[in-house]
């Protein structure tokens, strides 16, 4: 039932809901946000409870928002939320104040980043609550909302109170609900009422105090407080009660006709325009006009009036300010039941006309239409497809529902089939149904599209950088493989295919197949297939370690252009830029190029690109040895639940990264949820991710001191391969020291050798990048326990911008020299090395160091410009400059334009500081800065 600020009765037996309430509501004057989950029955009182939540944060001056999600409008994105931020009486914001939204992909991410900034900056001004009810109807876009701003606006006085029926487990609202729990939301489960609330209730009913029979008659209500206040109303009309001397006694033990009878007969009661007038209403939306009303029965609206009035005085409709509602939606589900399911879907087919005559949008009746449409409705395919065609850009498994609905309403042979096979293809990819994908396109590709269309779904698939590149590469082969296929689309299926391999890790294929497609290529003249064969031909030799030869390439690939469509190739190709300055020891160039390309993706509004410059940011940042700033860029960006695959090699480094510094910092939970993204990776994913995840479980289990499982990491991870599992793709320069770390622990010599091998035959073929050079040195030197070797691995990383990598060597060589009993040297050594880890943030590897120091009778008093753990003397530079930004007033999208960097990475710096500075909220963050200021 949606909430509402009207109420008929008093709230009986919920004291300690109403103290959650109230505490919920006082945490707003701290600045802090809060999350109340109440969750019940139908009837139990959950709207009820929401009222007077409206009711409280009234006599607190608190403005309030309310919104309620209907069944019908699952395919609308955002509706309840929308009508809780910008409908009402009092707008929590104003109307204007939402940009116009943008189509494609990205839409929701960039409406939730507006809704986010909005909020923030209104709570900053005042507190404000949102009461959201029946969210088990909830969109997919408001569930969406609900995982991500709770959380980012906690820091801010927004109270969210949300109501919905029971959780249904492994439903999408059951995962955002266990998230906010997780995070501290206060949840509340409604019980039936207690006898003593229970005759309280039936007092103030039947305004009289109630005697035991009829308490013992108001039990078979089960302490539902609808079912109670059904069942006295109804012993009041039926005059079954009899009031004397204050008391209610009950004069006949039965239950009333309104009660027992049930809705058909209830109805019965009622003049047959009423009953007509109640079934036709249960099919348009939970609020709707008189006018739809007239419009579904071809009458005109006067000739409404009396039935209309038989229904609210017979507690079936509800009158609100410029609309009508069925009372409680109990009511309307049984006046639905009421009906024959073909004369139900009969009236919500009409129902749907009505609506859209009235200036509704296909994707407003579409859940209506698909469940209610008849075989053979062209009209509702049309419409099915234009809603689908509108949704799939921010949820393309709802999209691809409605395809699928319009294209069982058609017979084989029609020809909007084929259009609607393509587009239910593409949208069961981007919705991340892989093999439901693959399996109706066996079914219906092959018999309906023609070649050309297969083609162009094909090259959409090959194009996806949000599937798999092993699926990428699928579809590439499957057009390929294709009778008829054009010229024109065969340069572009071959060049995609070698590209595709090159990502999914699986070099030898992408070489074969570039060969063969080379002259092709060349031969077209096609310069947007050239390119994208370029870009697959420099990764190759990326991986072969011809630094200077993928750069070449990069750049010609880039004066080579890219095709119509190819915008995401184009922001993925300025990301690699800034990787091959990277390996090169160019880390500032590369730093800038990234600020570049995320002020641009911000500019632009391009999710995509944002996401992948940020991931691909604190990579880097980890490289350098600014693993608080790592951590900032990358925790939070990946699914640590596992609903959402790790998909491309970028992401799996980027996890890779994360869990490196979680291993470097001793940061266990972070560590335990980057092991579970590396284990699933290494289980489902393509050879290069598989890669990335064994890689980590490796260094974990090391990290463990258990190298045999670090060995056995390698070989699940790439089976065949004798452990070789470096290089990566992507990669850090400085793996392979680590690699033969393992070798040599676990006693594989093979290994530890072919590593050096591999690491030397690298620097030579790129002589002039210190840290590559500095890595082949620290390997041989490790393989040979030459002293030496290590000192001038030391000596190389010196000047080179990666201090855990001469962290690491230094302890080594500090290792050695103890080893060969050169104390005061290995000492002095091993304190070089505490100095480089702990000024890095990497505590673990601190920690480790000063207990080799301890072993050898040294306990060294680190002086350092190392920060404690707490405080304001414990905030790195960049989480200094977060502060003053926020403080001053900026929102989070404002402090991040003016950094260059995203949201996100400003909310992750503003959580650390929160937590080094013991606040909560941006009004103690404030008073902590004016403090410090002062003094």
């Amino acid at each position: 039932m949606a909430v509402t600020t009207t109420v008929t009765t008093a709230l009986h037996g919920r004291d300690p809901e109403l103290t959650a309430l109230s505490e919920a509501l006082g945490s707003l004057r701290s600045g802090t946000g809060m999350v109340v989950l109440i969750e019940g029955s139908p009837g139990i009182g959950k709207s009820r409870l929401l009222a007077e939540a409206v009711r409280m944060a009234g006599t607190l001056s608190v403005r309030v928002g309310v919104g309620d999600a209907d069944p019908a409008e699952a395919a609308v994105e955002l509706a309840p939320l929308l009508r809780a931020l910008f409908d009402g009486p009092a707008l929590l914001l104003p109307r204007s104040a939402l940009p116009v939204a943008r189509g494609g992909p990205e839409q929701r991410y960039w409406l939730l980043q507006d809704l986010e900034t909005l909020l923030e900056g209104a709570a900053c001004e005042a507190p404000l609550v949102v009461c959201l009810d029946d969210l088990q109807w909830a969109d997919s876009g408001t569930l969406a909302a609900l995982r991500a701003l709770p959380t980012r606006l906690a820091s801010v006085p927004v109270a969210w109170i949300l109501a919905a029926r029971p959780v249904q487990p492994g439903s999408a609202l059951a995962d955002v609900v266990e998230q906010l729990v997780a995070q501290g939301a206060r949840r509340i489960t409604l019980e039936p009422l207690a006898p003593a609330a229970v005759a309280e209730l039936a007092s103030e009913v039947m305004a009289a105090r109630p005697d035991q029979a009829l308490l013992d008659l108001a039990a078979d209500a089960a302490g539902n407080p609808f079912f109670l206040v059904e069942l006295l109303r109804g012993l009041r009309e039926e005059r079954l009660v009899r009031i004397e001397d204050g008391a209610a006694r009950l004069v006949e033990a039965r239950l009333p006709k309104r009660v027992a009878a049930g809705m058909r007969h209830r109805l019965a009661r009622l003049s047959e325009s009423a009953r007509q007038l109640a079934a036709i209403a249960a099919s348009l939306a939970r609020r709707f006009t008189v006018r739809e009303l007239a419009s579904m029965l071809g009458a005109p609206p006067a000739s409404l009036l009396v039935p209309v009035e038989q229904l609210i005085e017979a507690g079936v409709f509800a009158e609100g300010a410029d609309r009508l509602s069925f009372r409680h939606d109990i009511i309307r589900e049984a006046v639905r039941d009421t009906t024959t399911v073909s004369a139900r879907r009969a009236l919500d087919r009409q129902a749907v006309d009505v609506l859209l005559a009235g200036g509704a949008l296909p994707v407003e009746v579409a859940a209506q239409l698909a469940t209610s449409a008849a075989p053979g409705d062209e009209i509702a395919v049309g419409l099915l497809k234009s809603a689908a065609d509108a949704l799939g850009p921010r949820d393309p498994a709802a999209a691809a529902e409605l395809s699928c609905h319009a294209l069982d309403l058609i017979p084989a042979g029609h020809s909007a089939a084929g259009p609607l096979v393509a587009t239910t293809t593409v949208l069961l990819h981007a919705a991340g149904k892989t093999d439901d994908a693959e399996a109706f396109a066996r079914k219906h590709l092959r018999d309906v599209v023609p070649v050309a269309e297969e083609t162009a779904v094909s090259l959409s698939l090959a194009s996806m950088f949000a599937l798999s590149p092993d699926v990428r590469a699928d579809a590439g082969r499957r057009a390929l493989a294709l009778r008829d296929l054009s010229d024109q689309d065969r340069v572009q299926h071959l060049a995609r295919l070698a590209y595709n391999l090159v990502q999914a890790g699986r070099p030898s294929e992408a070489a074969e197949q570039l060969q063969r497609a080379r002259l092709t290529i060349e031969r077209a003249g096609d310069l947007a297939a050239r390119s994208i064969l370029r870009q697959a031909e420099g990764a190759l030799r990326y991986v072969d370690g011809y630094f200077q030869d993928a750069r070449t390439l990069h750049e010609q690939a880039m004066r080579d252009g890219f095709g119509p469509g190819e915008e995401t190739r184009e922001w993925v190709a300025r990301q690699w830029r800034s990787e091959l300055l990277a390996v090169s020891d160019r880390f500032q160039e590369s730093l800038e190029l990234i600020s570049t390309g995320i002020a641009a993706a911000n500019r632009e509004r391009q999710a995509f690109a944002l996401d992948f410059f940020e991931t691909w940011r604190g990579r880097q940042l980890f490289q350098m040895g600014r693993l608080a700033d790592a951590a900032a860029a990358l925790e939070g960006r990946f699914d640590a639940a596992g609903n959402t695959p790790v998909v491309g090699a970028l992401y799996a480094a980027g996890v890779v990264a994360l869990g490196r510094v979680a291993i470097h910092t001793g940061d266990a939970r972070q560590r335990r949820e980057t092991a579970a993204l590396a284990r699933a990776m290494v289980a489902a994913g393509t050879p290069a991710n598989r890669a990335h995840g064994g890689w980590l479980l490796a260094l974990a289990a090391m990290a463990d001191g258990k190298p045999a499982d670090a060995r056995a990491a390698l070989d699940a991870a790439r089976p065949g391969a004798a452990g070789r599992i470096t290089p990566l793709y992507p990669m850090d320069v400085t793996d392979d020291p680590q690699l033969v770390r393992i070798a040599l622990a676990a006693g594989d010599q093979r290994l530890a050798l072919d590593t050096v091998d591999s690491a030397e035959e690298r620097a030579r073929r790129n002589p002039g990048i210190g840290s590559i050079r500095a890595a082949a040195t620290h390997a041989r030197g490790l393989l040979d326990a030459d002293v030496a070797l290590l000192a001038e691995a030391c000596r190389l990383f010196e000047a080179a911008p990666r201090p855990i990598a001469h962290a690491s060597a230094l302890e080594d060589l500090g290792v050695g020299q103890l080893n060969r009993g050169e104390s005061a040297a290995g000492v002095e050594t091993l304190g070089r090395a505490l100095v480089e880890y702990s000024e890095a943030g990497a505590s673990w590897d601190a920690g480790r160091v000063r207990g080799r120091l301890r072993a050898n009778g040294v306990r060294r008093k680190l002086v350092t410009s190392t920060r404690p753990n707490a405080g304001w003397a414990a905030l790195t530079d960049s989480e200094l400059t977060v502060v003053r930004l926020i403080t001053t007033g900026l929102t989070n999208r404002k402090t991040a334009e003016r950094l260059f960097v995203s949201p996100h990475t400003v909310s992750s710096h503003l959580r650390h500081a929160f937590t080094k500075l013991g606040v909560n909220s941006r009004l103690e963050l404030a008073r902590v800065v004016a403090e410090h200021s002062a003094n």
